[in-house]
């Protein structure tokens, strides 16, 4: 990794940090615990998250034929959980943060299974699970880099809802 590329993975993670810890932050500790109570909300979104959305990824990838560059590329970014943006529109449009701040620690913890995964059935089903260059594409999938983006994303999340239940304060709610 050339000192241009390590700079931009670095960026890249601390402003995912703030990002995530920004909007946990505002979360009041009491929303989110009735978050992780309301099972029907969580069940629902993983669902969607790494079932129906890399499903709907494969059809796409086979109903319009793209090549295997482009297709496997498709098919690791369904099968990725969400987050980091969907808590920034929620947010953003006022809706329900906790819900989405919950949703991202959870699907953030079970991708190193689901994604992998997803990956593994979906390449295969639509290109044999190889590149084009012939290489397995879950052997091509850089875990290191996964794994210093989920503990980014926890740790964010974990920090964000220390300091919102420390400083519980009206004032650091809306910074």
């Amino acid at each position: 990794m050339t000192g241009v590329e390590t700079a931009a993975t670095v960026t890249s993670n601390v402003l995912l940090f703030l990002l995530v810890f920004g909007m946990s932050s505002t979360v009041d500790i009491r929303n989110m615990k009735q978050q992780l109570q309301n099972w029907r909300a969580i069940c629902t979104g993983l669902f969607c998250q790494f079932v129906l959305l890399p499903f709907f990824g494969f059809c796409c990838v086979k109903i319009f034929n793209f090549p295997p560059s482009v297709g496997i590329t498709l098919l690791i970014v369904v099968s990725s959980p969400g987050g980091s943006y969907s808590n920034w529109w929620c947010s953003l449009l006022n809706a329900d943060l906790a819900l989405s701040v919950a949703m991202t620690a959870i699907s953030t913890i079970l991708c190193v299974g689901f994604l992998p995964a997803n990956v593994m059935l979906y390449t295969t089903a639509a290109y044999r699970g190889e590149s084009q260059d012939g290489e397995s594409v879950i052997r091509g999938l850089n875990f290191g880099a996964l794994f210093i983006s989920i503990f980014v994303v926890i740790g964010a999340i974990s920090l964000g809802m220390f300091c919102s239940y420390k400083f519980g304060s009206p004032t650091f709610h809306k910074m």
